[in-house]
Order: structure tokens, then C-alpha cells, then sequence
């Protein structure tokens, strides 16, 4: 029998470490103090994975929250990644970052997206992991076809592969290639940057289980929909159903979130289970809808 999900839940990688299974993501999250209050009223919620980028330009207040939350810095696991412009020196790039965020190192340094230099910046990124500058190293928004590709010129396998993923756009090749090759999936906008967060099959769902302790936490007497959108006010919300679904799957998933209400929302989604039925009803929802890159035309 699995162990119970819990926000403390971690994920092995490849390289025998561990990296949480829940983070928050802060990809449009404005630098400065919204993006300091996000970051804390995560770390005081329970999170304990923060993912970040150069492009977000906001690693200087991811850096700063940690620093204010009192939480000691190997007890956080932070993500950043290799913007396309800076293949030409990841080493300069990744150096930058860390003088941004006040850090010895990152616990994971991703290539932000699969452009023509990968390969030479993926050798760069093995030696930065060598040198202590990245305690694990992986890729974002690699297909199949990259990573075989890559595959093929290291015996360094990434450890993370990080994508768009929800059961709209369920890419099962994907998922299931990285299973074979020992690569974790982490999904990113895994709430459809909320376009589906008001279909009717979604809802029903959600409706079916409760918040109420009185009722348990798999309560499957919820009424059905009441309204076009509506749902009940004590059931889960349809982001925590995508959320529960991805940490069923056994992903990474790392939604974003600025508003400390809905980031406490999304770490409320450890008290329940998708049931079996249900979550092979979501696996069929996919419509391959992307929000964000598509890099299936990627060279």
C-alpha cells in the first residue's frame, strides 16, 4: 500500500535525492513585495518547494522570502532554469542567478526550453552539478523527440523533465516515457491557467467531495450541480480536483498563485482521494489544450 499523500510528500529522483511534490510556482508573479508575500504565506503553509526562473525576473524576492521566513535554506528545495538567451555561458548564467536569490547553490537547474544549443548546455549543466552549484540538473518543456535526443549524447539523465500538464492536456506518450527512462514529470499550470476551471464535467466532480470533517474527506453525497458553474460551498474546488489529480499520478506539480487565500487552497488537497472511477474519468478529459508553450515544433 502507498504511503498517504501529505505536504510533506517527496518524490526520488534519479540522482537519489529528493525534491517535494508539491511547490509553488511564481512564474507572472510580480517582483518586489507581492512576489516576498506569496513566497511566505507558502513556506507558512507547509510548502517546501519554490520554483523559479531567470525570466520571471523575480529570484531576488524568492531569495528574500526564504531569508525572512526563519526556515533554514536545505530545509527548502528551489528550482531555476537556463533562459534561452544565456546558453552561450550557463555557468555565467547560473552564477547570476544564485548572486540574485543570496545562495550557495539550487537544489534543481533546468534547461528553460529545448532551443538548437541544448545539447552543449546540458554538458555545461552536468559540470555545474559536479561543482556543487546544482544539487540535481533537468529539462522543461522537452518532448519525447528532445528527449530521446538527449538521451542519446549523455549517460547523465535528467532528472526532472518539467511541462504543461492536467487532464486537458493529458500527454500519456510523454508521461509514460518518462517513467521508462527514471525522469520525473513535474507540471506546471496544472489549473489550465483557470480556462477549464468552470467546466461542468470538472464541477460535478469536485462536488462530489466534501470539506466538511463531519462528512469525511471522500464524500461521495455531494448534490449534483446546481447552475450552469455553480458549485457546493463545502465541497473541494475543481483546482484542488486538478491538483489531487496530478499528486495521484505521481507527479510534481506546482501551481501559481499570488493570493495567499488560493495558495492556502491549494496545499487543502491531502485530507481526501480521487476515487479510482473519477480519476479515469478525468484522465479522459484531455483536448490537448495548451495555455503555454508548445514546443512539439521546437528543432
Amino acid at each position: 500500500m502507498k504511503p498517504a499523500l501529505t505536504i510533506e510528500s517527496k518524490v526520488s529522483l534519479d540522482d537519489g535525492r529528493l525534491i517535494p511534490q508539491l511547490g509553488l510556482g511564481v512564474w507572472q508573479t510580480r517582483a518586489g513585495a507581492t512576489c516576498e508575500a506569496a513566497v511566505l504565506a507558502a513556506l507558512e503553509a507547509g510548502y517546501r518547494h519554490v520554483d523559479t526562473a531567470s525570466m520571471y525576473g523575480n529570484e531576488e524576492s524568492v531569495g528574500a522570502a526564504i531569508r525572512k521566513s526563519g526556515i533554514p535554506r536545505e530545509q527548502i528545495f528551489v528550482t531555476t532554469k537556463l533562459w534561452n538567451s544565456d546558453h552561450g555561458n550557463p555557468e555565467r548564467a547560473l552564477e547570476t542567478s544564485l548572486r540574485k536569490l543570496q545562495m550557495d547553490y539550487v537544489d534543481l537547474y533546468l534547461i528553460h526550453y529545448p532551443v538548437r544549443q541544448r545539447i552543449q548546455s546540458w554538458h555545461a549543466l552536468e559540470l555545474l552539478r559536479e561543482r556543487g552549484k546544482a544539487r540535481s540538473i533537468g529539462v522543461s518543456n522537452f518532448t519525447v523527440r528532445h528527449l530521446t535526443e538527449l538521451l542519446r549524447e549523455t549517460k547523465c539523465i535528467p532528472t526532472v523533465n518539467q511541462v504543461e500538464f492536467h487532464p486537458y492536456l493529458y500527454q500519456r506518450d510523454l508521461l509514460e516515457f518518462c517513467r521508462r527512462s527514471g525522469i520525473v514529470l513535474e507540471a506546471y499550470s496544472p489549473l489550465t491557467k483557470g480556462e477549464r476551471l468552470k467546466d461542468r464535467k470538472l464541477v460535478a466532480i469536485a462536488n462530489k467531495y466534501s470539506t466538511s470533517p463531519r462528512e469525511g474527506a471522500n464524500s461521495q453525497s455531494r448534490p449534483s450541480i446546481v447552475g450552469k458553474f455553480s458549485r457546493n460551498s463545502n465541497s473541494k474546488s475543481p483546482a484542488q480536483i486538478l491538483i489531487r489529480w496530478a499528486l495521484q499520478h505521481g507527479l510534481v506539480v506546482i501551481p501559481k498563485s499570488a493570493n495567499p487565500k488560493r495558495i492556502l487552497e491549494n496545499a487543502d488537497v491531502f485530507d481526501f482521494e480521487i476515487s479510482r472511477a473519477d480519476m479515469e474519468l478525468l484522465d479522459g478529459f484531455n483536448e490537448d489544450l495548451r495555455t503555454c508553450w508548445d514546443p512539439t515544433h521546437a528543432p
